[in-house]
């Protein structure tokens, strides 16, 4: 893949080390790698200098500029300045690869003398390599770089790196190693997602932790992987505290879910599936579309992941787009996993006026809609909107999502069940209230108000006679307005939209 003025080079499953090659053979003068893993940037930039015969030079400030295999630098190349300036007097075509360059970029000098190298570079066969763990842009590079995002080690890496450290650890250490053929495609996957000196680390901790490698381990390095993600501040693990059961009505969707429970196994891939993509639940609020989130990672026995659509936004330009992709990666990181985004309008709703935000949330819908189309890893996306006026018509195009699904009030039988669940969690017999005429007041209601009536139905009891009966319940609905009184015309806007575009969870 060729990249293009100023792209986010996302290799995905491709290779990294071709694609680095295809980006320095056109000329390309300043690539950018974002990354911890200094170690496997210099590895690769290594196989492309033999496989393009050109020169290698590897700078860092604190022993300057030296040319691969040579045990000098070169004159007066520790500072930057003078290592870009002995580029730019260079006649030879070659790749510089700098390592942590990004400290100096503030210097006006620094930057200017980039931008020489980069129109000098256009026309010649030399590339600068910039590595770091992150990077901030001075706006006068902004077009003379191509982005180059590093892959993640896939599966037959880790196996490699899995099996060098079992090696290089049985040699110094007595270990075990139980690991069957069931055992050992899970252990592979369980590190997916990581560095790989991340993963390198984290086996070595496991194995020396009580000198075996078995099935034990693999729950330890689930956990270290939630740490990690619960340390980006963006994505959190939720709960999965509710089942199909315990949610009542939505019949639809739930059969819509019940057909693709499995969609993620082995088993699935083998018979020719592709993993589904998502849904969008759209509806009412307080009629349970939280809850089919959290419902599908139990029934399904995913992990789920909530992301916070409010800590998205940062104010540093180019800061927002890379904490949506970082979060993109961390959810690939325990694929296959349930990623819940918690009213996606609140992500997306600058993208009618570019102008407002500079065209952040223009660049996040953008980053967005790629990854949602593109994407392989097994992420199974459960977005929930109120509000279709404030969603992109892009985001509602199928190929995105596999559905769009309208959450509806509640219908006669749906409340049924809701009330039985809402009764049953607080160690109440449904059998002794009379459900019919709950059913019936209850009409127009969401489920989050029948539970907050049965809620307050608990108070009234417990400081009145003690006991709840179906007399208190229909006390406390007859004292409540709903939603679909308090907000009538916008329900039945929302409604009408949905007629003929969605279809009915319920």
């Amino acid at each position: 893949m060729v990249a293009i003025a100023n792209p986010i080079h996302d290799t995905g499953k491709m290779d990294n080390f071709r694609d680095l090659e295809v980006l320095i053979n056109s000329h390309y003068p300043i690539i950018c790698i974002e990354t911890f893993e200094e170690d496997r940037v210099d590895s690769m930039v290594r196989q492309v200098s033999r496989a393009l015969s050109l020169p290698l030079f590897i700078w860092t400030a604190t022993q300057g500029l030296k040319r691969l295999h040579e045990a000098l630098p070169s004159y007066n190349t520790k500072s930057p300045q003078g290592v870009l300036d002995f580029i730019h007097a260079s006649s030879l075509d070659a790749i510089y690869l700098l390592k942590d360059l990004h400290n100096f970029l503030d210097d006006p000098h620094i930057v200017r003398r980039l931008r020489d190298l980069a129109q000098a570079f256009r026309i010649k066969r030399r590339s600068l390599v910039l590595t770091a763990p992150a990077f901030s842009m001075p706006l006068e590079l902004k077009k003379e770089i191509a982005w180059y995002a590093l892959s993640l080690p896939d599966r037959e890496a880790l196996k490699e790196m899995v099996l060098r450290v079992l090696r290089d650890l049985s040699a110094k250490h007595k270990i075990s190693v139980q690991i069957d053929k069931k055992t050992a495609p899970a252990l592979v996957d369980s590190l997916i997602g990581l560095t790989l000196s991340e993963a390198e680390r984290l086996v070595t901790r496991v194995v020396m932790d009580d000198g075996v490698l078995d099935a034990a381990d693999l729950p330890a390095i689930q956990d270290a992987k939630k740490d990690k993600i619960a340390e980006s501040g963006i994505l959190e693990f939720f709960s999965r505290e509710d089942s199909f059961a315990e949610v009542g009505g939505l019949k639809q969707l739930k059969q819509w879910l019940q057909v693709r429970h499995g969609a993620f196994t082995e088993e699935a891939r083998a018979f020719g599936l592709t993993a589904p993509k998502g849904v969008l639940l759209l509806g009412v609020q307080g009629c349970g579309k939280s809850l089919m989130a959290k419902a599908v990672a139990q029934e399904w026995g995913l992990p789920l992941l909530k992301l916070d659509t409010g800590r998205l936004y940062n104010k540093y330009l180019g800061e927002t787009e890379k904490n949506l992709r970082e979060a993109i990666r961390l959810a690939e990181s325990i694929a296959p996993v349930v990623l819940w985004i918690d009213e996606i309008e609140k992500a997306l709703s600058g993208t009618s006026s570019t102008e407002a935000d500079g065209g952040v949330s223009t660049r996040v819908l953008g980053t967005l809609l790629t990854w949602l189309q593109d994407k392989k890893a097994p992420v199974f996306v459960v977005a929930t909107s109120n509000d279709i006026s404030r969603l992109p018509p892009e985001l509602l195009r199928k190929g995105r999502l596999d559905e769009i699904f309208f959450v509806d009030l509640p219908n006669g039988a749906a409340r049924k069940e809701i009330i039985s669940v809402h009764l049953k969690r607080r160690d109440r017999n449904p059998v002794d209230f009379d459900l019919p005429a709950l059913v019936q007041a209850s009409d127009g209601f969401s489920g989050a108000e029948i539970e907050q009536a049965i809620v307050s139905s608990l108070y009234a009891a417990f400081s009145g006679e003690g006991v709840l009966t179906t007399e208190t319940i229909l006390s406390e609905m007859a004292n409540t307005y709903p939603l679909s009184v308090v907000m009538k015309e916008q329900i039945d806007a929302l409604r009408d939209w949905a007629r003929g575009r969605t279809v009915q969870a319920n």
